[in-house]
């Protein structure tokens, strides 16, 4: 017979996983990380103008992600497919540079998701390091990609 469980714990197991599985879009059976990246844009279009929440949020959202990540990654195997967090905490980064448009909105999306699939050095490394440090450092290198293109064409005058 196990020990029960208390309310408290419930609790805190449900929130986790809501927050790993991007409210439960993890449970996708088709794309989830790319469908929990409109969770991001949705707290980019909600936080767009207050710097300091939005940095606080983000900031956040992707030490959860270190914590909750690993968490799973103990229950469910290495880098599991339902946990997103990754991709909707890091999305976070491109979409801060972004301005709010449809166009530049669609470029930085297609381009994270993309540099994500995609995986150039060394975001294959680092994928391979244990843990929720694992799961979400190879997204946030994906995001700092992406926010170095969104950069240039802002520089470029391509988005202002």
């Amino acid at each position: 017979m196990g020990r029960e469980v208390s309310q408290e714990e419930e609790i805190t197991k449900y929130l986790k996983t809501l927050f790993a599985t991007g409210f439960l879009l993890g449970y996708s059976p088709v794309a989830p990380g790319t469908f929990s990246c409109f969770i991001g844009i949705l707290i980019w279009y909600l936080l767009h103008n207050s710097n300091i929440i939005y940095i606080g949020v983000a900031s956040a959202l992707f030490i959860i992600g270190v914590i909750v990540a690993g968490d799973f990654e103990n229950r469910w195997g290495k880098d599991p497919r339902r946990v997103v967090i990754d991709e909707y905490a890091c999305i976070l980064l491109p979409l801060y540079f972004t301005p709010l448009r449809v166009a530049p909105l669609a470029i930085t999306f297609f381009l994270f998701r993309i540099i994500d699939i995609a995986k150039p050095p060394p975001l294959k490394a680092v994928e391979k390091i244990q843990g929720g440090w694992g799961i979400m450092l190879d997204d946030l290198l994906a995001a700092v990609y992406t926010t170095m293109i969104i950069i240039i064409l802002k520089f470029a005058g391509i988005f202002y």
